[in-house]
This record gives structure tokens, C-alpha cells and sequence, in this order.
């Protein structure tokens, strides 16, 4: 006699309440799951080879983080439960024009003096190429799925040092192939930091040229505009003039307003972006759901204003470990010394690695941007390999369904998760992603809409949340009974593919 035949389904999810990622209201229905693939939505009448009874818990897509820093951090620390544990099934690293590949001696050099602190230590690891990259992330396994940009200063670093001048055209075609191979090689599109060097030295010409290409490889341009306080209206308008000329969708990363005297201008750089829609413009915005930003020292340095118009903690130093958990403040205080004075001898004696997260946001501008029907959500986060870093890094995701969904009903839950998922998925091109959709792939995150909440403070920033019992990535539970499991399921996500 043949065998029997084993269970239909490899999981079977019962009795939730699917909140799809389309936007479309709540319904009740059984989950089931084959391979890496969602096979049924509604009701299951077979058994799976395992079973979760999701009573009382809501079943929706994993949580896409569109603006991370994890470059390093998913392949030395291959778990990413900081990520996982609230619920994020899809990282998309390479943003603000700085990452892992491609890479050289040279910029090796650069990152290890000037990055190494904050986004992790690389070793002697060198990916030449944005597909040696892939490889690397491929060989680590990480237990989520990896997406990437091609950074914009990595390429102009390659090509042109740290050059103050626009460049020369052998100069410009080296960052055009650059950047071509990362495409064809899966990658996102192009990001850009144009706050740091050498990203700031470049001229929206060059940007324009380099939106081109990514654009029709089919990629989108993600920027850290010039400027987020006084001319932030200004640098919106570059980006969207870099995508209207570039022919390449926008996304404008991590959009906010800094400094008192500034608030409340999103109202007209969301404006902007609206008239750029009716356009015919792919233009969006994403947001973390906190009135704090993060980013090191020495991109301060040069502008007084962020220094001494606001509170600055610091969070990761290299040698003096006391200071962290200090404000500025109270480290120039110690030193009898004004803050700006400060500031440059903290950075001399910390050999430029100082991490700081910077309160100079309005509530009011954080909840205008993350209703704003074009706007998703990215975590920013650094995942510092010491010091306090930022409690986004544990808690963006689940802080927006307990605190904006649940306590403060800025939106509809529904809403919420199409910002965390389909959104991101359709503008990024991860197909068959986003959704709670048969045939689709199985990242699913399940979470108990009465207790979901983010726990990091300011002070104690690596805290797991509460509310996320289980996460399922490619149809495999990373996280089961809020633990993770050791799986490593994830996979290289390619434009498209």
C-alpha cells in the first residue's frame, strides 16, 4: 500500500482576525500555510502539521521597514531579533547614501574611521560589488528578508575621494556603471544622504543623472534631503525636481522638520509632494513615529544651530562610557565649557565616534506626516554594537499600533498595517509581498491589537515590546510565544523578484 499522505498544510493559523494590508476591513478567518506560501484565507477545514490558535489576535502581513541601517547587522548578528521581535518580516537596508557595497580599500578606510562605531564593526570584510553583497547576506542567513539600495556616497567616494567639486565625466561614468550593476544585480534604487560627506559635495545635476539610471532599471530614489530645519521646503523641491527630470519615483526619508522655528512646515512640504502626485510624480515619505531623531556628532558639527537650538543625548561614545545616557548639556557643563566647545572636544577625545539622538521635533508634525496617506514607516534606527542607541531600533513598529492606532486613534488600524506593508511593498517592487493574499508569500506577523506597545525609553532603549506572540517568515515561525525560535528564513529580496 502507498504511503499516507502527510498534512495538506504545514501550518494552519485558526480562528484570527485578518487585517490583509490592503486597507480593507478586518475579517475573521483561518490562515493556511504550504511551503513558503500563504495557501488559503478563510475557513480551513484540514489540519496543518502544526496549528496556532489565534484567538483574539490580529493576522496581517509582516511589517516592511523601509529606511534601516542594518547593513552590517544582518550578517554579524544574523537573528535581527530587534527587528523580528516587533514584527518585521522585510528589512531594506543601504539608505541615506551609505551601506556595504560596493565597496574599496579606500572607502574601507573611510568606514572604519567614520562608521565603524555606528553601524558595526566590518572586519576585514570587503564586497566589491553590490552582488557579492547579496552573496554574503545569502551565506549569513538572516532570520529576516533583506532588500537593498545602492548608496549614493559609496559610489561617489569610489569614484572621486572626497572631492568638494562636481565631477568630471570619467568620474561621473564610473558612478553611472556602479550604480547600473547594483540595479541589475537586484537592487532598489538609489539613496542619498545630503547631509554627510561625501554625498553633500554633489550637485542636482549629478543626482538627476544618476535618478536616470536607477530609473529605468525600474528602481526608485530615496533621499536624506539637504536640509530637514531652515531649508527643508527647499530640499524637498530638489527631490522632487530630481525625480520629475531623473524619471524615477521619489521617496523622501525619514521627513520631519527640525528646530521650534520650523514646525509646522510639513504641512507645505506634504503639500509640495501632493502637487508633484498631480503631476504624474511617484512621490512618498517615510516617517518614525517619535519626536527624536538619531545621527552621529560630527554631521552636527559644522551647523551651531542643531547644537546649541536643541537637546542632544548622547547614547554610544568610544572610550568614555560614562557619558552615555549624559545630555550635552550636562557633558559641557562637567567640562566648563560652552556647548559648541563641547561638542568638538567630546569628538576629539571620541576620536569622531559619537552617537546622539536629537530632540528637535514636533508631536504635532510627527502625527501630520505619519496620517498622510502617502507615508510609510522606517525604523532609522543604528544598530549600535554599544551604548543606548535609540529605542526605534526595538520598538517603531509596535509603538504605532499601540500608542497612534490604540490610545491615540490617529488612524485606523487597517490603515496602519497598509502603511507597514502593502505600501512599502508596491512602491519597492518586493512582489507577492505585503499582503495576506493566497499564492503570496507567508510573512505574517500575529499581535494582540489590545497590548501591542513599544517598552524602550530614552534611557533603556533595548527593550523587546510587548504584544507580539508570533512571526512567521516565508512560511517558517521566526518568533513563536513571543521567543525567538533560532530560524533563519530569510532571503535576498531583488527588485522585482
Amino acid at each position: 500500500m502507498p504511503p499516507e499522505a502527510g498534512p495538506k498544510f504545514d501550518l494552519v493559523i485558526r480562528h484570527g482576525r485578518v487585517v490583509d494590508g490592503t486597507g480593507a476591513p478586518a475579517f475573521p478567518a483561518d490562515v493556511a500555510i504550504a511551503g513558503d506560501r500563504i495557501a488559503a484565507v478563510g475557513e480551513v477545514s484540514e489540519e496543518g502539521a502544526r496549528t496556532i490558535d489565534a484567538s483574539g489576535l490580529v493576522v496581517a502581513p509582516g511589517f516592511i521597514d523601509v529606511h534601516t541601517h542594518d547593513d552590517l547587522a544582518v550578517v554579524s548578528t544574523p537573528a535581527v531579533d530587534f527587528k523580528v521581535r516587533q514584527g518585521v518580516t522585510t528589512d531594506i537596508v543601504g539608505n541615506c547614501g551609505i551601506g556595504a557595497a560596493p565597496a574599496s580599500d579606500a572607502f574601507m578606510d573611510f568606514y572604519k574611521a567614520a562608521l565603524g562605531a555606528i553601524l558595526g564593526p566590518v572586519g576585514d570584510t570587503l564586497w566589491r560589488t553590490t552582488e557579492e553583497y547579496y552573496r554574503a547576506v545569502e551565506e549569513a542567513g538572516p532570520s529576516l528578508n533583506v532588500a537593498s539600495f545602492v548608496p549614493h556616497g559609496t559610489l561617489r567616494l569610489l569614484a572621486m575621494g572626497m572631492e568638494q567639486r562636481p565631477p568630471a565625466a570619467d568620474e561621473m561614468a564610473a558612478m553611472t556603471e556602479m550604480l547600473a550593476q547594483g540595479m541589475e544585480a537586484g537592487a532598489l534604487g538609489l539613496s542619498t544622504g545630503l547631509i554627510y560627506p561625501p554625498g553633500m559635495f554633489s550637485t542636482t545635476e549629478e543626482l538627476i543623472e544618476l535618478g536616470r539610471v536607477a530609473g529605468e532599471h525600474g528602481g526608485i530614489y530615496a533621499s536624506h534631503i539637504r536640509d530637514e530645519g531652515d531649508g527643508m521646503l527647499d530640499a524637498v523641491a530638489e527631490a522632487l525636481r530630481i525625480g520629475e527630470e531623473g524619471g524615477v519615483p521619489v521617496e523622501v526619508s525619514h521627513h520631519k522638520s527640525m528646530l521650534e522655528r520650523n514646525w509646522g512646515r510639513v504641512e507645505q512640504s506634504l503639500r509640495l509632494i501632493d502637487e508633484a502626485r498631480a503631476h504624474g510624480l511617484d512621490a512618498t515619505v517615510d516617517v518614525y513615529p517619535y519626536t527624536a531623531g538619531s545621527t552621529y556628532l560630527a554631521a552636527l558639527a559644522g551647523r551651531g544651530d542643531e547644537i546649541t537650538g536643541t537637546e542632544l543625548l548622547i547614547v554610544s561614545v568610544k572610550h568614555q562610557h560614562e557619558y552615555e545616557g549624559m545630555t550635552l548639556a550636562e557633558i559641557a557643563q562637567r567640562m566648563g565649557l560652552p556647548l559648541r566647545e563641547a561638542a568638538l572636544r567630546l569628538l576629539q577625545e571620541e576620536e569622531n565616534a559619537v552617537v546622539v539622538v536629537i530632540f528637535g521635533m514636533s508631536e504635532d508634525d510627527v502625527q501630520r506626516v505619519m496620517r498622510y496617506e502617502h507615508a510609510m514607516f522606517g525604523s532609522d534606527g543604528l544598530p549600535l554594537p554599544t551604548g543606548k542607541a535609540h529605542p526605534r531600533l526595538y520598538g517603531t513598529f509596535p509603538r504605532v499600533l499601540g500608542r497612534y492606532v490604540r490610545e491615540m486613534r490617529l488612524f485606523s488600524l487597517e490603515e496602519a498595517v497598509r502603511k507597514m506593508t502593502s505600501l512599502p511593498a508596491r512602491k519597492h517592487h518586493l512582489r507577492e509581498r505585503g499582503e495576506v493574499r493566497p499564492g503570496w508569500f507567508a510573512d505574517l506577523c500575529l499581535f494582540d491589537p489590545e497590548t501591542v506597545v513599544d517598552r524602550g525609553t530614552y534611557q533603556e532603549p533595548r527593550q523587546y515590546p510587548d504584544g507580539i506572540p508570533h512571526v512567521v517568515v516565508n512560511g517558517v515561525l521566526v518568533v513563536e510565544g513571543g521567543v525567538h525560535t533560532g530560524a533563519h528564513a530569510g532571503r535576498v529580496l531583488r527588485h522585482g523578484g
